[in-house]
């Protein structure tokens, strides 16, 4: 029964969030606020995959670390993110925070909003998920929490783009669509319970400068939200990881190899 309701309550915010995602048409998709919430907060929970897909290659001469980057909804609540504005001003952000009963509440957040930059041309909450890579010591441990090398990835525009754990919904509830058009001055976009948002390697900025960069071992960080704009269950699943060894051919050529993909994704107990 609880998790019927659940899904019930998924369906009840997306269709409103989705009601509300801009089309082009302001005039006939004004955000309307959510149901009051009754019941107790279903709250989200994004946490990153490691990177995927790791691979080298050169961008506009130089050699780049290339890599998908994956965030998914662990959380017993769909992660619902909407903004509005004044034409031509900045977004005013708030994340619907879902009841168990029905409703939700609308809590003010801090995260920026941007604008394209991975080929998609769409609206982004941006550097929610960010990408560094440093050494490794004799150890094998990182030497170093620094971010030298470190992604350019705009952000994310959050929809449902693979279905992961079966707790969550059969269909994808979430389209990219919701995250807007350049002119809207009214967006909205999310992430449903148990499903995944991937960006892979071939988009602008998924990838890290490595030229100049000496061969060893290193490890390449994924970090959610570390600015911490967002409720979510918990936090401590917010950084992933894989470990790569950088080497270098006799003519140059550069080559990249996973020694350890890093800890897999593990739904909730």
């Amino acid at each position: 029964m609880a998790t019927m309701r659940g899904t019930l309550v998924v369906l009840v915010v997306a269709l409103g969030l989705l009601a509300t995602a801009c089309s082009g048409d302001n005039a006939s998709s004004a955000a309307g606020e959510p149901d009051p919430p009754v019941g107790k907060p279903l709250l989200p929970d994004l946490a990153p995959s490691p990177p995927q897909d790791i691979q080298i290659g050169r961008v506009q001469g130089k050699w780049h670390i290339k890599f998908s980057s994956i965030l998914v909804n662990l959380g017993k609540g769909d992660f619902v993110l909407r903004a509005t504005r004044e034409p031509g001003s900045t977004w005013s952000a708030e994340q619907d925070v879902q009841y168990s009963t029905s409703g939700a509440k609308p809590i003010p957040v801090d995260s920026p909003l941007a604008w394209g930059g991975d080929g998609h041309e769409h609206w982004h909450i941006q550097r929610v998920a960010s990408v560094w890579l440093v050494p490794l010591d004799a150890n094998g441990k990182p030497a170093s929490d620094s971010k030298e090398r470190i992604d350019t990835k705009i952000g994310f525009c959050f929809y449902d783009f693979t279905r992961l754990l079966e707790n969550g919904p059969e269909e994808a509830v979430y389209s990219r669509e919701s995250c807007g058009h350049e002119d809207d001055t009214k967006i909205g976009m999310g992430l449903s319970v148990g499903w995944t948002d991937n960006y892979v390697y071939g988009l602008p900025g998924q990838s890290i400068d490595v030229t100049g960069l000496p061969d060893g071992q290193y490890r390449l960080w994924t970090a959610a939200d570390e600015q911490r704009w967002f409720r979510e269950t918990t936090s401590e699943n917010n950084v992933s990881w894989a470990d790569v060894e950088l080497s270098t051919e006799a003519n140059g050529d550069r080559t990249v190899e996973v020694t350890d993909p890093g800890p897999a994704i593990r739904p909730p107990s």
